[in-house]
């Protein structure tokens, strides 16, 4: 059997139908990649496996993998890639559509940086850059993510190195992360921010405490690294900086103010204490009325590049 140049690496947990979606915006919507190109692999961490009925309905794409694994939670992400036969590993959240031609845009920049073996992250328009960048240093890299190098559809990692990371401790929460901030060593670096990706909108999405996420868990990562000597104390503010006065607004606003969205943020007032100034909680709640003007920016610049 051919090795597949790319492995869409998806974990699951339920949600048939949003699965169901996304297995057709591969299928269906990039109907004119050659199924010898690619791999789906389903990671499904579900004990009642509501998934394994796709494997039905999807059975007559040979390049459809399923695996029930069982782990806790966030730890199938990791799970989900050592599954995976092909050069580069694409992870892939269960809810996010492909468009139309991206499957190929993909394939097309796997190929153009194989040797290499840059290290690719996929970014959506959430930079508001809309294009690719190339970065020569891994500081560069991550000081232009910002806090968006926590985003699992992001990731990517060639198989060889994820191969040769080894043993490490994995983040309960943040597992593609982890692995992540292990390539620090690559010889380029590229962020694709452009639009390749639409993502089905889950109503009232909760489940874990997602506050601490981004006050204690992530910044502990983030801080690791710096203290490793990876990026500096420069790149770890700016990182910081950007989580206190974008994302966390973000979520306030989400929560309490839209009500979109059910995540715990117990102790949330406590935690923000540990890696961001005095003054950021009352910063945040000021910041969070201010999102429906940034929701309206941020709308206009993506139907712009569309």
């Amino acid at each position: 059997m051919q090795t597949p140049l790319l492995s869409i690496c998806i974990p699951c947990f339920g949600r048939v139908e949003y699965v169901r979606n996304t297995l057709n915006s591969i299928y269906q919507d990039n109907a004119d990649v050659n199924l010898d190109m690619y791999e789906v692999v389903i990671s499904d961490n579900d004990p009642k496996q509501a998934i394994r009925v796709l494997t039905d309905e999807f059975k007559r794409y040979s390049n459809l993998r399923y695996f029930h694994t069982e782990c806790e939670g966030f730890m199938n992400s990791y799970h989900v890639l050592t599954y995976a036969q092909g050069d580069f590993l694409k992870l892939h959240n269960s809810q996010t559509l492909f468009r139309k031609g991206s499957l190929q845009i993909i394939i097309k920049e796997v190929e153009k940086y194989r040797n290499n073996r840059s290290l690719i992250f996929y970014t959506n328009g959430l930079l508001g850059k809309f294009h690719s960048s190339k970065y020569d240093t891994f500081e560069s890299f991550m000081h232009a993510l910002s806090y968006w190098s926590s985003w699992s559809n992001g990731f990517n990692i060639w198989r060889k190195d994820f191969e040769q990371i080894g043993n490490i401790k994995l983040n309960h929460l943040f597992p593609h992360t982890s692995l992540f901030l292990t390539q620090h060593n690559a010889k380029e670096y590229c962020i694709n921010d452009s639009l390749l990706f639409d993502v089905q909108r889950i109503p009232k999405r909760g489940g874990h405490n997602k506050f601490e996420a981004f006050t204690i868990e992530y910044p502990s990562l983030i801080d690791q690294c710096r203290k490793e000597g990876f990026i500096s104390e420069n790149c770890e503010r700016h990182i910081l900086h950007d989580i206190m006065i974008e994302f966390l607004p973000s979520l306030i606003f989400n929560k309490y103010i839209a009500r979109i969205e059910t995540f715990d943020a117990t102790n949330f007032r406590q935690n923000i204490k540990r890696y961001f100034p005095k003054y950021a909680y009352g910063l945040v709640m000021f910041l969070s009325l201010l999102q429906p003007i940034k929701l309206v920016v941020r709308k206009i610049n993506t139907a712009i590049h569309k």
